[in-house]
């Protein structure tokens, strides 16, 4: 898959879209996606902005950000499409749909957002070899911006460390995660982090992967790391609660879709290896 920032008038042929508005992902039901054959809709009532973002064979997907109005009279001209949260639809896709649209939700704030230029205040104009939009008042490019985040298993042998926050849904604990602050690395924010939320200490600390995050615009950088010392003292303008679990008795966690849930899962496969 080609990955592309293209602004087109009109929707190409042979493309699939991707429709959403602000968090909420449109899904087909009877097709159990949310790409669809441009053919499915009057482009009338879809509007102009259509963004390309990635091709795939001859295909190219687009996404389209619809505003509120839009949404529910394409929900009640057509009963086999609903609207999901995307943290909803993340617990029912796997991790390619994620990832495609994870880019769609982020790469259509950043077609809202920079609209006008953030110095001087006039339109921006799209720059095609950039694929991105600039102003002439300091030859500035507007790139989609990506905010790093840390986010860690923290673990003391058949033991995990996992909280939850108070817009989980009941009964979900997962990995803690936080923003990185400007000068810091990605290992001073773990540590940093973990010792907020919860009051510990931890070394050893081991890059595991990452992840794009679309809330709103995030990418995680995803770590392991052994408890050192310290008793847990939950700060509650962070965390609703937190907990050490053994790995034989967890509470529900985040699907495998997520790098929390990856996270998890690959620690206890590891520990419960012969």
């Amino acid at each position: 898959m080609l990955l592309i920032r293209e602004i087109y008038e009109s929707i190409p042929p042979n493309s699939k879209l991707i429709l959403s508005s602000n968090n909420k992902i449109i899904h087909h039901l009877d097709q159990n996606t949310y790409c669809f054959s441009s053919d499915l809709f009057d482009q009338s009532i879809l509007g102009n902005e259509i963004l390309g973002i990635a091709k795939y064979g001859s295909s190219t997907i687009c996404t389209i950000a619809l505003n509120e109005k839009i949404i529910i009279q394409l929900l009640e001209e057509n009963p086999q499409l609903i609207s999901h949260d995307l943290r909803q639809a993340f617990n029912l896709i796997d991790a390619s749909q994620f990832q495609l649209i994870s880019r769609a939700i982020e790469l259509s704030a950043w077609l809202r957002e920079t609209k006008y230029c953030s110095l001087c205040g006039e339109s921006t104009l799209y720059n095609i070899k950039e694929q991105a939009f600039g102003c002439s008042c300091s030859n500035k490019i507007f790139y989609p911006s990506i905010s790093p985040c840390i986010i860690t298993l923290i673990t003391n042998g058949n033991k995990v460390l996992l909280g939850r926050a108070k817009f989980f849904p009941k009964g979900l604990y997962s990995t803690l995660a936080g923003f990185i602050e400007a000068g810091e690395t990605a290992e001073d924010a773990l540590q940093r982090e973990v010792l907020e939320e919860v009051g510990v200490y931890v070394e050893n600390i081991r890059y595991f992967g990452s992840q794009s995050w679309p809330f709103p615009s995030q990418l995680m950088l995803g770590f392991y790391c052994q408890y050192k010392q310290g008793d847990i003292k939950v700060n509650p303008e962070e965390l609703e609660d937190a907990q050490w679990f053994n790995i034989d008795n967890l509470p529900q966690v985040p699907p495998t879709t997520s790098i929390s849930g990856k996270l998890i899962h690959s620690y206890i496969a590891d520990r419960l290896k012969p």
